[in-house]
């Protein structure tokens, strides 16, 4: 491999995200562009100037794994187990000096044992590679190189890039139509005032809704009612204009993601405004019709049930943590100081989810474990091991074990939500 630097110093910070892959595209080149910008790094790989895969450093296996459950409704077998599957064998090489990301591989992975066909594979490489390009798009500044590989390169997905970048830019176009009301496919809408609400949507569609916006990003919610984001967004404006519903800014990392910026016309005070979703002038909303809601189709779906998870810790500071992280989402959380209590407790209240600390006295988390896993009850509950190791010898016990993920402290109210989300929607 060899590397030829594109455009990378303090003096340079100007970016055209477009022009930059247009030369390497019409040189028919093989490799890689790498930019970085605002400490997250796009990667961009190329087969003779064709496009064959996007990715992003935040958190891929994340973004891999909203998009298999999306497929999942559609093929079965991609069960809960197989995606975990996926994140254990290949996550743990996201730094490793392979060619090709993990996440790519990971998707050969399922082709390989069956579990997807080609053709579904380079759809979803489309997709993943679509997410991807709709920040890289909005990139106005970075530190760039290509990196050359002559290899021959799997051929699961290519696509003239640009054929791909026109498309791309028409989705990016339609969230430009919404901001600056929404400015990021990870914002998180939350119910603002229940009042103003109740002025213009039914109580029925008002209770559900109020428990769907609860955290989730627009793009969890395009997993949880399997919509397409820019559409959860468009039904969400006009309540978001009149302040019925409000966007928390997007959790870190996400929010080092370039925000999206206004569409670019004469005169920026006549952006045109999503059809049918203009906030209303006068100080009384408009009644909106309930097809025209978010969700018209999922909304009269029933409400999900409360789920409940049991918390595991010696340490009643980490137990105060988590109910802290945990207490704004339709949850019920039981704390659990006592580990040689907590198989009898944990049988009383038959848990959703457990989180179970590793390092604890009398019983250590691993065997506890396994006790929980060996009871009837429990063969197919979640059970997430929370320890300060982040070794891999540490994730091995903790499989053996019977654990289904592992969770390393320090960890964030990003990265615990996340994990509940992971298994519980």
């Amino acid at each position: 491999m060899n590397q030829a630097f594109v455009a990378s110093s303090q003096d340079e910070p100007k970016f055209n995200a477009v022009e930059m892959l247009e030369q390497f595209s019409n040189a028919w080149a093989n490799g890689y562009l790498k930019v970085i910008s605002n400490t997250i790094e796009w990667k961009i790989y190329l087969n003779s100037g064709k496009l064959i895969y996007a990715t992003h450093s935040v958190d891929p296996f994340d973004r891999l794994e909203r998009h298999l459950r999306r497929l999942s409704q559609e093929i079965p077998i991609l069960t809960n187990t197989v995606r975990q599957q996926v994140r254990l064998n290949f996550e743990n090489q996201l730094h490793n000096d392979s060619f090709l990301p993990p996440d790519y591989r990971a998707i050969e992975w399922l082709v390989e044992q069956l579990y997807i066909k080609a053709p579904t594979a380079a759809n979803l490489l489309k997709k993943l590679s679509q997410e991807v390009f709709e920040s890289y798009l909005l990139l106005k500044k970075g530190k760039s190189e290509f990196i050359s590989n002559q290899l021959d390169l799997p051929q699961l997905f290519n696509c003239d890039l640009k054929v791909f970048i026109e498309d791309c830019q028409k989705q990016l176009q339609d969230w430009r139509m919404l901001a600056p009301v929404i400015s990021s496919p990870e914002q998180r809408p939350y119910f603002f005032s229940q009042a103003a609400a109740s002025q213009t949507l039914p109580q029925e569609q008002l209770e559900k809704l109020s428990k769907l916006l609860r955290g989730f990003s627009f793009r969890q919610l395009a997993v949880l009612t399997n919509q397409d984001e820019i559409r959860i967004a468009k039904r969400l404006y006009a309540l978001v204009k009149n302040k019925t519903v409000v966007l928390r800014p997007p959790q870190p990392p996400f929010d080092k993601l370039p925000l999206i910026d206004l569409p670019v016309t004469d005169d920026t005070s006549e952006i045109a405004q999503p059809t049918s979703t203009v906030a209303p002038k006068t100080s009384t909303p408009k009644a909106i019709n309930p097809q025209e809601t978010l969700l018209g189709i999922s909304i009269a779906e029933p409400t999900q049930k409360q789920h409940t998870i049991v918390c595991v810790d010696d340490s009643p500071t980490i137990l105060k943590e988590i109910n802290r992280f945990l207490e704004q989402y339709d949850l019920k959380v039981h704390a659990i100081a006592t580990p040689t209590k907590a198989l009898i407790e944990i049988t009383r209240i038959k848990p959703d989810m457990v989180l179970l600390d590793v390092g604890m006295p009398t019983i250590d988390g691993y065997k506890l474990c396994r006790l929980i896993r060996n009871h009837t009850l429990f063969h197919n509950t979640p059970i997430v091991m929370v320890t300060g190791n982040s070794g891999l010898i540490d994730r091995a016990k903790a499989r053996v074990a019977g654990a289904t993920d592992y969770l390393t402290k320090p960890f964030t109210q990003n990265e615990l939500v996340k994990m509940v989300f992971r298994y519980l929607t």
